[in-house]
């Protein structure tokens, strides 16, 4: 329930949204003791509307910062140290995760809990407030059109607006904030756009060659599917595809089980499994950057920059831009920087944290969804490299963000990979073969 009602005072920021963004935001502040109203419509603990939910270990990093005990979002989820690529029947990869701050794996958190603690870790912070259950309606701008609060209705059916020096958005891809403010795109890719369905499964069969690893089948066609182990012996199921191809004309829990039956490598582990939770979904995951800020206002999470969900960076880069933008906001409030100067430091860092992982992320759709390969190719080049195991590993630093995304896989990689790859098989094939 709503923490306390919100003071008649400005505060210094007002942030709308409460998930990861958001409320990690709001403790980032409430170290420095800035007066913040944290404001979402639900009332946590709540699942978010859509989640792919990996939570890497280079987001438990930053919660570590924020001294968020792992014990408490991660609770029994399983540690997930490997995850396994099949294109087809032709191959299977094998990758471990790697370490990061110590951990050498990763979850499937079940975000309900996620959001929920992150939220009620905010309670540590006097100077932060909290109001849940409340809708933005609406920015409120002063005389020289600054935005300088919110309109909001509260559980009780009332309204009020609430005056702050300036309005975060964290309210996700389809931010009211971004929207009232006329936060314009700044970047966009629509070419490798992709869609998904997937649900949450119970008396699945085990992997066969790790019972908790995670399995990622693609066929080649346009389709991917994720079978990924989770809380109270459930597997999140996810089935993505391109979206020129992913069309749900009727009844989407009838697509996503036709889907799923089309792949036996999937299918043979929920064939006799149960679906315990109805499917949610995305029509068109965005590709792009909004403006980060302008008077009075600023985004942050995925109401700033969303991508494809398929190198699982979401709840990552939410915190990461978490904490350049506090830092921007604290330098803000203390006057060493004006508010045009904090935004445009902000804007300048995220886009070098961030922008690169994005391209790599899309490019890696482009590879693995949208393009077709001729059989033989398949089986030869793309299996050379994809169970070669220096290029696995840099894709797993890769992804733990260890590693630049510009060039992970530089040419003497790449040309390693194909080496290796033709020996190995003239082994085989050629007695007394010899590298």
């Amino acid at each position: 329930m709503s923490t306390t009602r919100p003071s008649s005072e400005p505060y210094d920021v007002i942030i709308v949204g409460g998930r990861p963004a958001g409320a990690t935001l709001a403790m980032r502040l409430g170290r420095h003791g800035m007066r913040v109203l944290i404001v979402d419509r639900a009332n946590f603990p709540s699942a978010p509307p859509v989640s792919v939910p990996f939570l890497m270990n280079s987001a438990m990093s930053l919660l570590d910062e924020l001294e968020v005990p792992e014990s408490e979002y991660a609770h029994d989820a399983p540690r997930l140290r490997h995850f396994f690529v099949e294109y087809k029947d032709y191959f299977r990869a094998h990758c471990t995760i790697a370490e990061v701050g110590g951990r050498d794996y990763i979850y499937t958190v079940d975000r309900a809990r996620l959001d929920g603690c992150l939220w009620n870790h905010l309670s540590r912070f006097d100077s932060v407030t909290r109001l849940e259950g409340a809708h933005v309606n609406a920015l409120e701008r002063d005389a020289s059109g600054r935005i300088s609060g919110i309109k909001v209705r509260l559980e009780d059916g009332t309204e009020q607006v609430i005056a702050g020096r300036c309005v975060v958005g964290a309210d996700g891809r389809y931010s009211l904030v971004a929207r009232e403010a006329g936060a314009r795109v700044t970047e966009q890719r629509t070419d490798v756009d992709t869609s998904s369905l997937y649900a949450y499964w119970s008396g699945y069969a085990p992997y066969d060659a790790e019972p908790t690893g995670i399995q990622i089948h693609t066929a080649g066609d346009g389709f991917s599917l994720i079978v990924m182990p989770t809380t109270e012996g459930r597997a999140g199921v996810v089935f993505q595809g391109r979206s020129d191809r992913f069309l749900v004309t009727g009844d989407a829990q009838a697509y996503y089980l036709e889907g799923l039956r089309r792949y036996p490598a999937i299918w043979r582990r929920l064939a006799h499994a149960t679906q315990v939770s109805s499917i949610r979904g995305i029509k068109r995951i965005g590709n792009l950057y909004r403006q980060a800020g302008g008077p009075g206002w600023v985004l942050v999470g995925d109401a700033f920059h969303q991508k494809d969900t398929i190198d699982a960076q979401g709840i990552y880069d939410a915190l990461l831009e978490s904490k350049l933008l506090a830092a921007a906001l604290v330098d803000w409030k203390q006057g060493a920087v004006s508010w045009e100067e904090a935004i445009a430091r902000y804007e300048r860092e995220a886009l070098s944290a961030t922008r690169a992982m994005f391209h790599a992320t899309l490019d890696r759709v482009k590879r693995e969804i949208y393009t077709e390969l001729p059989p033989w190719a398949a089986r030869s080049v793309l299996r050379w490299m994809m169970t070669d195991g220096e290029y696995m590993r840099r894709f797993s630093l890769l992804l733990a963000r260890r590693i630049a995304p510009e060039g992970w896989a530089p040419p003497n990689v790449l040309l390693g990979a194909l080496a290796r790859g033709i020996t190995n098989d003239l082994r085989r094939l050629v007695p007394g073969a010899r590298g």
